[in-house]
């Protein structure tokens, strides 16, 4: 999320910072080269509340931890 908000990528916003609180940094995982860990309960709860629908692999992009094993990841911004 921070990367993608420093970068000014459209329709990531992050009102809350990260603090899993706003949902409006919401992507839905394309591809992945290791099995992202499931979305907590809260996440889950927050992607109810996304302004375009969650998708089967939609996650809060603050969630997601940059590490050098996910070098590879496509995320896309989902539309409205």
């Amino acid at each position: 999320m921070e990367a993608a908000v420093a970068h000014n990528v459209p329709g990531v916003i992050g009102d809350c910072g990260g603090a899993l609180a706003c949902a409006t940094c919401h992507v839905v995982v394309e591809s992945s080269p290791i099995p992202l860990p499931m979305p907590s309960a809260t996440e889950g709860e927050m992607l109810e509340f996304t302004e375009a629908p969650a998708e089967p692999s939609s996650r809060l992009s603050c969630q997601i931890k940059a590490v050098p094993e996910l070098n590879g990841l496509i995320l896309r911004v989902p539309g409205p």
